[in-house]
């Protein structure tokens, strides 16, 4: 997918912001419910592991998308 944003993004700039509009878009939806239902799996040193993150980084990363709360 990537390969195919550059390719968009040489012929026109403008729509491979759209593009990668498009996919931050997606990866927020995406991301809401996935970090929401991330905590009834695994608690935050497995998340930590398993997003190849520190556990700092993955509390953060996972309450940026969950929009609401610190992970727990």
């Amino acid at each position: 997918m990537e390969e195919e944003i550059d390719k968009l993004t040489k012929t026109s700039p403008i729509a491979g912001v759209r593009a990668a509009r498009h996919l931050a878009v997606i990866a927020e939806r995406v991301g809401y419910w996935a970090a929401r239902d991330t905590p009834t799996d695994l608690d935050a040193a497995q998340a930590a592991t398993h997003l190849s993150l520190n556990e700092d980084a993955a509390r953060k990363l996972l309450s940026r998308y969950d929009r609401w709360s610190t992970y727990r």
